[in-house]
């Protein structure tokens, strides 16, 4: 089942972060499950598959900012979220903190304040969708792009074919429920075209750095206008509750693509 484990966190020094913190966010997921299946750990690493994971990056209120970064200041709090396409998984990095109350970012101490976890069920997820909907909100809360197969630009813009397919996909992998074939997939790209348009948008692009490298993504809301025709519009509805779960797009193990699903 899906699972999001949120942390707060608290210093117990000042820290200095980088305005994108996505990549460390995945380096303490990481370390902390290492720590308790160092073999899961390293499969994790293994590239071109899809991750049961994904990771926001560090929420925090700046004390203030430099040229070097944003300062967090000792003793106030941070969030931080890890999702999960598998409870397995989710159960394995609870584990940690049976016997533990704090992290170590960097070299600093971190106290775990509070664990807040969230679980939704496949069947659950697709229960709640059985009623049509005219409309569904996607807010896109950390950038996020979407690959394009043969050439390495992004497409930097939400186009509800390309993300709803694709979270089709990341459902198709881990659900413990109904699977689609390749043909039910592609009778739902060509329903998605002719059935599903954006009706509203406040997008816009933003520049990041990730790990040394330049990287752009889209920010922003978006309204997707969904017709009640051909039977795909509680698989839509289902699939934009589950984002809230696997994150949308590339490198969303490095807490790119945060979605929210917003009920209208």
């Amino acid at each position: 089942m899906p699972v999001e484990v949120l942390l707060e966190l608290v210093a117990d020094r000042d820290v200095v972060f980088p305005c994108f913190t996505g990549h460390i966010s995945r380096g303490l997921f990481l370390h902390i499950l290492r720590q308790v299946d160092p073999g899961l750990s390293f499969s994790l690493h293994e590239p071109n598959v899809r991750k049961p994971y994904s990771v926001t990056p560090l929420m925090f209120k700046p004390q203030k900012r430099t040229k070097e970064g944003r300062i967090l200041g000792a003793k106030n709090p941070c969030w931080v979220s890890f999702r999960f396409l598998r409870d397995d998984l989710a159960q394995k990095f609870i584990k940690y903190f049976y016997g533990k109350s704090g992290v170590l970012i960097f070299d600093v101490e971190f106290d775990v304040n509070s664990i807040t976890i969230r679980t939704k069920e496949y069947g659950e997820l697709e229960r709640e969708a059985e009623k049509p909907v005219g409309k569904v909100k996607l807010v896109f809360r950390s950038p996020t792009y979407l690959t394009v197969s043969g050439t390495d630009y992004h497409y930097l813009f939400p186009d509800h074919v390309r993300v709803f397919l694709h979270l089709m996909r990341l459902w198709n992998e881990f659900t413990s429920t109904r699977k689609f074939s390749e043909e039910e997939q592609n009778e739902y790209g060509e329903w998605l075209f002719k059935n599903v348009g954006v009706a509203a948008h406040k997008v816009g692009t933003v520049p990041v750095v990730f790990k040394e490298r330049p990287l752009v993504g889209f920010t922003g809301w978006v309204v997707y206008e969904i017709k009640d025709e051909g039977g795909w519009n509680n698989v839509t509805q289902m699939l934009a509750m589950f984002a809230e779960y696997s994150n949308i797009g590339g490198n969303r193990t490095g807490g790119f693509g945060v979605t929210k699903y917003v009920k209208l």
